[in-house]
């Protein structure tokens, strides 16, 4: 989870730069969190299906709403419980007080692409395609 925190926190500071989360500092910090923890999972649920191992996950079209709605409530609550998003905050800022980081932009694009480089090796995996023909 630590990763996601650190994400988390890249997307407030983005968020609040940008001042239009003002009034939910928690949903701007989340807003990026949820892309990466949805190509994370369908690698997970990619890799699993290429073992033969069936988790009894299906995907449809019709549970769409569904599913990105729980995903916002589960990470808004994640992240509401007991001011955790305050402690993250706390925590990145006193670490990184001095110090010189990468723009919050480019943090996330890196792990956006490693997320999704991940994914299509997953889905190579799956079809047996280039190396893993």
């Amino acid at each position: 989870m630590r990763i996601y925190n650190y994400l988390f926190y890249n997307s407030f500071l983005l968020a609040k730069r940008s001042k239009n989360f003002d009034d939910i500092p928690v949903l701007g910090g989340i807003s990026y969190v949820i892309g990466c923890l949805t190509l994370n999972l369908f690698t997970i649920i990619g890799l699993f299906d290429a073992l033969g191992i069936n988790i009894g996950i299906e995907f449809k079209k019709e549970y769409k709403y569904i599913f990105s709605l729980s995903l916002v409530l589960l990470l808004l609550l994640y992240y509401s419980y007991k001011g955790r998003y305050k402690k993250i905050i706390n925590k990145y800022e006193k670490e990184y007080k001095n110090k010189k980081q990468l723009h919050p932009v480019i943090t996330i694009i890196i792990y956006y692409l490693i997320s999704f480089g991940l994914l299509l090796l997953a889905g190579m995996y799956k079809n047996h395609n280039w190396i893993f023909s």
